[in-house]
């Protein structure tokens, strides 16, 4: 009997265990404020906060305005990764685009860039010049892509420091949109985001 009392104790202390150690993944709002906060990497609700901050400057700032009322015409430069951490900056950048586009006030050319064009295809499809298979009324003519008037580029810096069991994290985003006929920045807007984290007494 002592056996089985063993037996079935092991049994319910075993599958208690296995519970407890389960994972439960869920699905939460991007744009709430939820979700892990990182002390060591930039998270979503950074480069949230970091684009909201910038594109609400940018179109304050009344730069895009023209008096001939044509949208501006914005490329994408490099901004410049000066941290520690492989982060993808395309998710500050796509973030600001998405929204200027939205505005009115300007339209990104994925013709050029400062990692290169975004879609390869305005070139290309001026190479099928004098290609007989393709009706040559058809093909897009060299010449008709139209340039950009400002281009967006920035940096993000990242410093660490630490004391006794707190660590803390500051992440500097600064962004910068410059007239491409003068090479004046026109605009230019930092955003600071610091992070604090305590290790507990026990444990890591």
């Amino acid at each position: 009997m002592t056996n089985k009392f063993i037996s079935l104790f092991a049994i319910t202390l075993s599958l208690i265990i296995l519970t407890a150690c389960g994972t439960s993944t869920r699905r939460i709002d991007a744009k709430s404020n939820e979700g892990l906060v990182t002390i060591d990497n930039i998270n979503f609700k950074d480069w949230q906060i970091a684009a909201e901050k910038g594109i609400n400057s940018l179109l304050a700032s009344g730069v895009l305005n023209r008096a001939d009322n044509r949208k501006t015409i914005l490329m994408i430069s490099t901004v410049r990764n000066s941290t520690s951490e492989h982060i993808d900056t395309r998710i500050l950048t796509d973030k600001i685009r998405y929204a200027l586009l939205r505005s009115g006030k300007a339209i990104t050319t994925t013709a050029i860039g400062g990692n290169g064009a975004d879609d390869i295809a305005s070139r290309q499809v001026r190479g099928l010049a004098e290609d007989d298979m393709f009706n040559q009324s058809t093909v897009k003519k060299a010449g008709t892509a139209i340039a950009p008037d400002m281009s967006l580029s920035g940096e993000i810096v990242q410093q660490q420091a630490s004391s006794g069991r707190v660590r803390e994290s500051y992440f500097f985003f600064h962004m910068a949109l410059t007239d491409l006929e003068t090479g004046l920045a026109i605009w230019e807007e930092n955003v600071e985001i610091s992070k604090q984290t305590k290790r507990p007494v026990f444990g890591w």
